[in-house]
């Protein structure tokens, strides 16, 4: 079994390798200090771009806390060497950001097609708390409540049969769909940060600095931390 799931996860990682350009996406996370950094690479290959090289894609994100009733502050990030400096946030405040002005890009060769990627992420400090609601475009929330479950949103409303990939803290992968409803269950085996992470094309040709795409690619994040060992859903 063991043999297997290291197949599996070397094959996934060959693949993530021969797309290096639509592979990418933004996550936050945050220290014990509350210290929150913004990246964009893979969590999941231990991989964070740096400024000079793929970080300068990301030219104006725009990152904002949100306090339990749901008010947004937006905060302003200082690009450092492989990072976007979020600051110190309050340890209830959820923290979201967007990357909208991404250029348009043709992954043809990828079987994707000309595109016009958008990306989205959201950290939560406290993965169980109500009153949340979504704020991004394509949107990842954790049911009020309930452990290890969440709903998939775009554009307000629930999101069905999407995948939704789950990295662990120490690399494990794993693949769900949301039901008819945007929602999943996971499992949360190891203590740490877990990020999920959600694609969905929309096919809505157009044009982004003169430049036509065929679709519009977002891609969203989740990231939080648990430190206590749950080893079913």
């Amino acid at each position: 079994m063991r043999s297997k799931l290291v197949l599996t996860l070397c094959c996934l990682g060959l693949f993530a390798a021969s797309l290096p350009a639509a592979a990418h996406y933004l996550w936050i996370e945050q220290d014990k200090a509350r210290h929150a950094k913004l990246y964009f690479g893979e969590f999941q290959e231990t991989v964070r771009e740096k400024t000079g090289g793929r970080l300068d894609e990301i030219k104006t994100p725009r990152v904002w806390s949100l306090d339990a009733p749901g008010a947004r502050q937006e905060i302003k990030v200082a690009r450092q060497f492989d990072h976007f400096d979020v600051g110190v946030a309050n340890r209830t405040s959820s923290l979201i950001a967007e990357e909208l002005a991404h250029e348009v890009k043709d992954w043809t060769q990828y079987g994707i097609g000309v595109v016009k990627p958008m990306f989205y992420t959201r950290m939560e400090p406290l993965p169980t708390r109500s009153g949340s609601k979504p704020e991004l475009v394509l949107d990842i929330l954790p049911e009020a409540g309930a452990r290890n479950a969440f709903t998939v949103y775009f554009r307000n409303a629930p999101l069905a049969k999407a995948k939704v990939m789950v990295y662990a803290p120490n690399l494990w992968m794993q693949e769900h769909r949301s039901d008819e409803n945007g929602k999943v269950k996971i499992a949360t085996p190891w203590p740490g940060l877990y990020v999920l992470e959600v694609i969905h094309m929309e096919k809505q040709p157009g044009e982004f600095q003169g430049k036509k795409f065929e679709a519009v690619r977002h891609r969203a994040t989740l990231s939080f931390n648990t430190r206590i060992k749950n080893h079913g859903k």
